[in-house]
């Protein structure tokens, strides 16, 4: 029997407009050396079955908000994680739904209205939460998959389309094929963890894996990211030191 889904909420504010965009460059920037181009099928879902919703949505490990706020930003982070900590493998301990709905609020002063990625990435750095992070070309398919791949997951911004959430309740993948568009209102946070190169890539979102068509990908991939931790730093494949350089010349806490 096919287990139920029931797809949650979003709570990605839309990305900042060209000229107030972090002066940071890609990801390929700071490598050591260029990534391997990616070899598909890629998976980095590490056999995880059981992602969790993470407060964003129906949730009832989410004692204090059970029906679910607008954290998609704080559960990627989470499922991007465990991705990464599959990978090596290591044990984590995990924050809560409680606990990630709590830091959700305290960022957004208590109100339910959502984060700007850059912004949260850069306040996360701040905080020493994250070890760095890095922007990737949205647009070039293989750029990103090629970090998905070395980095165990793609931190990444979405427009979904008005049928996202009937599809996912009924474990179809999102499409275009019937015309369907990206909503810039409909922002949301998800984790790359699959790309078959041909047909379909698989996000991580409202505690799941979601599969689309690459031709979705293409129309609703809003913004692209890699959260760099110390695993990621002790594989030496990045300048850390001057990426970290240039974010430190970012302006503002973020937030």
């Amino acid at each position: 029997m096919t287990p139920t889904r029931e797809a949650g909420l979003r709570g990605r504010l839309p990305k900042k407009p060209p000229a107030e965009r972090f002066n940071i460059q890609y990801l390929s920037a700071y490598l050591t050396s260029p990534l391997p181009a990616p070899v598909y099928p890629v998976d980095v879902t590490a056999g995880i079955t059981d992602w969790q919703m993470l407060g964003n949505g129906p949730d009832p490990t989410c004692t204090t908000h059970p029906k679910g706020v607008g954290d998609c930003t704080f559960a990627g982070r989470q499922h991007n994680r465990m991705a990464k900590a599959a990978a090596v493998p290591e044990t984590e301990t995990w924050e809560t739904s409680n606990a990630l709905v709590a830091e959700y609020l305290a960022y957004d002063h208590g109100k339910d209205q959502g984060a700007q990625i850059a912004d949260l990435l850069l306040y996360w750095y701040k905080a020493g939460t994250i070890l760095a992070f890095a922007p990737l070309d949205h647009t070039n398919p293989a750029e990103v998959d090629a970090a998905m791949a070395a980095f165990h997951g793609a931190y990444v911004g979405v427009n979904l389309t008005d049928d996202a959430e009937q599809l996912f309740d009924q474990q179809q993948p999102w499409t275009t094929a019937n015309g369907e568009q990206p909503d810039p209102s409909d922002g949301h946070c998800i984790v790359k963890v699959k790309a078959d190169g041909t047909q379909y890539d698989g996000w991580v979102t409202w505690g799941a894996v979601q599969q689309s068509t690459l031709q979705w990908t293409a129309a609703c991939l809003d913004e692209a990211w890699v959260i760099i931790t110390q695993e990621d730093a002790a594989a030496g494949n990045v300048n850390l030191a001057a990426l970290r350089a240039d974010i430190d010349a970012l302006k503002g806490e973020g937030g």
